[in-house]
């Protein structure tokens, strides 16, 4: 049995410093206040329906002012469907945040998300600043580690689909417009991927062979790294070797690179996609989990009030 990626987007994000509807129609670029940080979409999003809650935090030691409606607590149910007795789809909240410092210079903003399923992931050091979580499972993380930065996410469906006044892109990647991007891990029976770049470089599953334990070559190259992890229903075992999977760590942490690192829900991974892809995790923080949360729409937005500014 083959578990399929829906052909949708399923996780867009919107934001503002003051207010943001994600019970909105249409896609998530249309959302007012925001600008799209992932230039272009090769697929239409499609924004998620439902109530939405809102949290604010400090970005080292947030606190979540949302509540939990009861009949929403039973994370079951199949895309689009949402789970709970009422139909009301379960919430986001943004979990409190690891004891981390602040970064030096930072900024207020916001991110919104909507999604139907994805997998799970759990924050193993203090390097992680910003969270989201559904019903406990955290489903998304921003992070430093070394001089470089990363986000983590268990939903293929995120990279660079945001809509955000949070300046994702030039944070992660450390410079300004158009960063130089490598992607690899999937292979072609994956996806679809949901996301096209002015200045991409698609690799396929494995990381480029000149680049393999040569990470400052690879920092030279291009300013974002993403990783996608391949299911292993496609890909009959074949996977990055620990030396590739070295030289993306050692990119972000020994020299400033900025890495996308891609889950997804536990079915389209298995057992070894999972410890595949925590070979990149674990070293920045950050551990994939054996979940699958098929959820339907949901949606809700996380504010940061300590974001971190890329000029600062």
């Amino acid at each position: 049995m083959t578990f399929p990626r829906l052909e949708t987007p399923i996780l867009g994000v919107c934001a503002l410093l003051a207010a943001c509807s994600t019970t909105g129609t249409g896609a998530p670029s249309t959302a007012t206040g925001g600008t799209s940080a992932g230039w272009t979409s090769d697929a239409t999003a499609t924004a998620a329906t439902g109530p939405s809650s809102t949290t604010t935090g400090e970005g080292t030691t947030g606190s979540s002012s949302a509540t939990t409606d009861p009949t929403t607590g039973t994370v079951t149910g199949t895309a689009g469907t949402a789970g709970g007795s009422s139909g009301a789809p379960p919430k986001f909240d943004l979990g409190k945040m690891p004891d981390a410092p602040p970064p030096d210079d930072c900024l207020a903003c916001s991110i919104s998300i909507a999604s139907k399923q994805s997998g799970a992931l759990e924050i193993l050091g203090n390097e992680v600043f910003g969270t989201a979580e559904l019903m406990n499972e955290i489903v998304y993380a921003l992070g430093t580690s070394g001089s470089g930065r990363f986000i983590a996410s268990a939903d293929s469906s995120l990279p660079f689909n945001e809509v955000s006044d949070c300046p994702i892109v030039e944070w992660l990647a450390g410079t300004g417009a158009s960063p130089k991007v490598l992607t690899f891990g999937w292979g072609p029976q994956d996806g679809p991927k949901q996301f096209s770049l002015p200045q991409e470089t698609v690799a396929g599953i494995h990381l480029p062979a000149q680049y393999v334990g040569d990470p400052a070559q690879l920092a030279a190259d291009f300013d974002i790294v993403v990783y996608m992890e391949g299911s292993g229903q496609f890909d009959q075992g074949d996977q990055p070797t620990d030396a590739e999977m070295q030289t993306v760590v050692d990119y972000v942490v020994s020299h400033g690179g900025g890495l996308y690192v891609v889950s997804e829900f536990y079915g389209y991974m298995n057992d070894a996609d999972l410890e595949s892809v925590n070979r990149i995790m674990e070293p920045l923080g950050v551990r994939a989990l054996a979940v699958n949360l098929n959820w339907g729409n949901v949606a809700g937005n996380i504010d940061f009030t300590c974001f971190p500014n890329p000029a600062g």
